[in-house]
């Protein structure tokens, strides 16, 4: 493993051309201020340094990056191979090849030092690249969070050696809609404040989530990557609302999630409520196929047909606002500091 030492893994953040502004889209000051502060999980002692960069070498590393991406200003993490940390990765993947072995009577004769020697290099940089990226990302979530306007996402982009990158759309934002944000009084938050939170729940990120909150964010985190038809983006903020004002114990109503709903909130309570009312009605058309819908056979044809019931033409404008008011939401949990919180569906509405 001599020949890893002083490698650099990368993984790189792209926001999104907003033609017409002149003013950055994404404002990566936040998080480059988190530079060194973030270990890896298994390696305390190495820790993520975060930088901006000028990325159009970018695009001849991986092409795929479509041309609305922003290449002027990429934010790069970096986690830099040293001994300590090849040597701490080496022996993890070493004991997670042997519990493979032993957890699975298949594999019972096989020689285990030979099958260490052999996949120990693909273990290795599965577990260090997984560790590594699922930082990242937990990163540029919670700074997201914590200013939903102020650091935003298009693309993502791993690079692992000189000449190899891979690139996928990773759509993190309210785009052009911004105006949503104070539709449903978003905050601006403190990205340690929320990063912190975040990982003092680790098991529920890097397994399953169980409380209400990171339900809820694992629910809205699915849209990131399938964000380019807007009903998807609807549905997946919509479930990630109803995870937040559900319970184990109960499967609520529509009006009982509208009275949890003006509870958590802190501002605007009729207006949003209002909203969350047609939205939901409009969920209900959606799921039980009672929605006027044309063909979507690419991203060119999603709007629906004016003067049809339940049918919409401005799917864009339903999903921004869903959106925001799924990060409203968890914005609410963080403040209150709690991951789950107990509803009485008997709140007034007064």
């Amino acid at each position: 493993m001599k020949t890893l030492l002083n490698e650099k893994y990368e993984f790189i953040a792209l926001s999104q051309k907003i033609f017409g502004r002149q003013e950055d889209f994404s404002d990566w000051g936040p998080v480059l201020g988190m530079s060194g502060q973030v270990a890896m999980d298994h390696a305390p002692h190495s820790t993520l340094t975060i930088e901006q960069r000028e990325g159009s070498y970018l695009r001849k590393l991986a092409p795929n990056i479509d041309t609305i991406t922003d290449t002027t200003k990429v934010l790069v993490f970096q986690i830099t191979l040293d001994r300590k940390l090849v040597a701490t990765y080496s022996e993890r993947a070493r004991e997670l090849i042997i519990a493979q072995i032993k957890a699975d009577d298949r594999y019972k004769r096989i020689n285990v030092a030979q099958a260490v020697r052999r996949s120990k290099g693909t273990m290795f940089h599965g577990e260090l690249i997984r560790d590594f990226e699922l930082k990242a990302y937990t990163i540029l979530v919670a700074a997201h969070l914590a200013d939903p306007l102020g650091v935003s996402t298009h693309r993502v982009v791993s690079h692992n050696g000189p000449d190899t990158a891979t690139s996928g759309g990773f759509k993190m934002g309210l785009g052009p809609r911004a105006s949503f944000a104070s539709d449903v009084a978003m905050r601006k938050l403190s990205p340690r404040t929320v990063f912190d939170f975040l990982l003092a729940k680790p098991k529920e990120i890097a397994e399953e989530p169980k409380s209400q909150f990171m339900k809820g964010l694992s629910y809205i985190s699915q849209s990131f990557r399938s964000s380019q038809n807007p009903l998807v983006a609807f549905m997946w903020s919509l479930a990630s609302i109803e995870a937040m004002l559900s319970t184990t114990s109960d499967k609520a109503n529509s009006g009982a999630l509208e009275l949890r709903l003006r509870a958590l909130l802190d501002e605007n309570h009729d207006q949003i409520v209002g909203k969350f009312r047609e939205l939901y009605k409009y969920r209900n058309a959606l799921l039980h196929g009672n929605v006027s819908l044309p063909f979507s056979f690419d991203s060119r044809n999603l709007f629906g047909f004016n003067g049809v019931k339940h049918s919409n033409t401005a799917p864009y404008d339903i999903a921004a606002f869903t959106y925001a008011l799924s990060l409203k939401i968890l914005q609410r949990f963080v403040e209150l500091g709690r991951y789950d919180v107990t509803y009485d569906v008997s709140v007034s509405k007064g």
